[in-house]
């Protein structure tokens, strides 16, 4: 029976996932096809005789440049109008500047004034601002002057409309102009809210998520760019315009650095240095330009093209990148859309760039907007899925390792069980047997290391990492003690120039027993073992070396008669990613050379 805490893969459960996940997706894009229906047909049929008085548009008014040394830049533009009609009882007079002290009289009387509070001593703009002046009846036939100070010479001939209507229907038509900025903007925030949120999730929990956070962090600071560079958002903060227009500009000075930090993830290790180092100069430029506009200097406004040109470079390094990863990557199919993927972010802002210098502003350029939408969630999508690739690629890591492990303790077992085979054992308690009638004290030694050596056997079940060099040594003395004692005409050297590594145990001595059982027995007596270990700049090499009959290489060799060589062989590559590689000569003899890299 399943547990409560189970996990069902069963065909018919993964069908049944499938099939709620296609419901899912269909019902919801049911939804949106009725939500889009209602966004574009008219839902019901309203009648009312009396209708919204509007606003209206003074197209006859006087204007003319007055020059004034005590000024920002030494003028002030004056219009003047007369007031002839009222549309309705609550109306007034609306008008939008940027950048623009203003000073309104009726008849001579000053009635409006805009311009920097005391408290304010980092910057001399007062921002983007709505002007809302009450109009009464009696103000009919008045003369109104209104005197706008540009504050920046980029602004000296910018045109100011002037409404007569009232407040909601100047809010609406303002929020109806602007709403496709406002949806895309607050579209952008929440994208990177989500996208933060799930980011900070995946880094508490699996210590990644660095890409997400970047891309959620960029959705954000554009989403809050476009948003405080609309005409409608000073109704919302009517009392901080110079803080909206500053977030709007720092939103646009760091922008970049989070979407090249995106794009460097992506990009091969030459262009990676060129967008870190890019991302170092544009971070000092915006530096130095928050200092000039700490010290009024000069004001952030004043060096926007300063910003433009760091964008623009920002722009043709990534067109470079792509171009680069084209020419060198070209049959690569791996990743080729995520490298092409920011060339949308390019197209809008290259077509907003160039849209700012011909309208003279910002307001209602969507282009850089759109792309860096499409970029955000394409992108946002491609690295969420990319954490289930690696969420499965992990889980089969790890089933891999498991197996892995399982072949190991495998490996260690056969590697036990072939070594202590039943005639080896027979004839060493044979030898036993024989000395304890004819030197007693050498068969007591004898059973000492005999036990020392089924010890050092069976205490390998349980090891599963390597040991060193002088452990293994141990064991192989115990073993060659032995055979020293039933072959006392054979001879076993050390040549030991490099001691301090690790390796798996019982890999010499198996080594040690080949050499001996296939190579010094075949010999009519005598015969040498020798064991050497050295190290060379990059491995530690240990060389197990007879002098016995050896065999034919090109002949078949069972690998199980030579107590387990294979098993040997895998092990050693498993946990040290060494080699072993044996070379015989008939006649000759035998050379078993282990390799274990330094790095490892």
């Amino acid at each position: 029976m399943q547990g409560f805490n189970g996990t069902d893969n069963s065909k018919g459960t993964v069908r049944l996932s499938k099939l709620s996940w296609a419901f899912t997706i269909a019902a919801g894009m049911l939804a949106a096809a009725i939500l889009i229906y209602f966004c574009v047909v008219d839902n019901i049929n309203v009648w009312q005789s009396r209708a919204d008085a509007g606003f209206m548009k003074v197209e006859d008014y006087d204007c003319c440049e007055i020059e004034r040394a005590d000024t920002p830049v030494g003028v002030i533009k004056e219009y003047t109008f007369i007031i002839n009609e009222i549309p309705a009882s609550d109306t007034y007079l609306a008008f939008y500047t940027v950048h623009q002290y203003v000073d309104v009289y009726v008849d001579g009387q000053p009635v409006y004034s805009l311009k920097p509070s005391e408290n304010n001593h980092l910057s001399k703009t007062v921002g983007s601002n709505w002007t809302m002046i009450p109009v009464y009846r009696a103000d009919v036939g008045k003369t109104v002057r209104v005197d706008i100070t540009p504050v920046y010479e980029s602004f000296r001939d910018r045109e100011v409309d002037f409404l007569f209507g009232s407040r909601l229907a100047i809010y609406t038509n303002r929020m109806y102009q602007d709403l496709p900025q406002l949806i895309l903007s607050i579209m952008a925030i929440f994208t990177g809210v989500v996208f933060l949120c799930i980011a900070g999730y995946n880094l508490l929990k699996k210590n990644r998520g660095e890409s997400l956070a970047t891309l959620g962090m960029f959705s954000v600071m554009m989403g809050f760019w476009r948003l405080t560079d609309t005409r409608f958002t000073p109704f919302f903060i009517p009392g901080k315009p110079v803080l909206l227009f500053y977030i709007s500009i720092i939103m646009l000075m760091i922008g970049m650095v989070p979407l090249i930090k995106m794009v460097e993830g992506r990009v091969n290790k030459i262009s990676r240095c060129i967008l870190n180092t890019y991302c170092c100069l544009a971070a000092a430029i915006c530096i130095v330009q928050l200092l000039l506009q700490i010290f009024k200097i000069m004001d952030l406004r004043e060096n926007l093209f300063v910003t433009h040109i760091v964008i623009i470079v920002g722009v043709c390094i990534i067109i470079g990148n792509v171009a680069f990863d084209r020419i060198k990557y070209s049959g690569e199919s791996r990743n080729r859309v995520g490298r092409k993927l920011p060339l949308i972010c390019v197209v809008g802002v290259l077509a907003d760039v160039v849209a700012f210098y011909v309208k003279k502003n910002s307001s209602g350029l969507l282009f850089s907007l759109l792309s860096f939408l499409l970029y955000i969630v394409f992108t946002g999508i491609a690295t969420m899925y990319s954490y289930g690739e690696q969420e499965k690629q992990l889980a089969e890591k790890d089933r891999q390792l498991a197996e892995d492990e399982r072949k190991l303790t495998e490996n260690r077992i056969n590697t036990m069980i072939s070594q202590i085979q039943p005639h080896f054992i027979y004839n060493t308690l044979g030898s036993i047997g024989q000395l304890c009638l004819e030197n007693p004290k050498k068969a007591a030694n004898m059973v000492q290391e005999f036990s020392l050596y089924l010890r050092g056997n069976f205490t390998e079940l349980d090891n599963s990492e390597p040991i060193r060099l002088s452990q293994e040594m141990e064991h192989v003395q115990h073993y060659v003690s032995i055979e020293l004692v039933r072959f006392p005409d054979m001879r076993v050297e050390y040549d030991l120039k490099s001691s301090e590594f690790m390796l798996p145990a019982l890999t010499i001595q198996p080594l040690v027993e080949n050499a001996i059982k296939h190579g010094l027995m075949g010999l009519a007596s005598g015969g040498c073992v020798t064991i050497s270990t050295y190290e060379t700049d990059t491995q530690y090499c240990v060389c197990v070396k007879d002098d016995g009959v050896g065999f034919d290489k090109t002949a078949s060799v069972d690998e199980r008669k030579h107590i387990g060589i294979k098993n040997i062989r895998g092990r050693i590559e498993a946990m040290c990613a060494g080699t072993l590689t044996v070379d015989s000569t008939p006649g000759v003899g035998t050379t078993a050379l282990i390799t274990i890299p330094k790095e490892k």
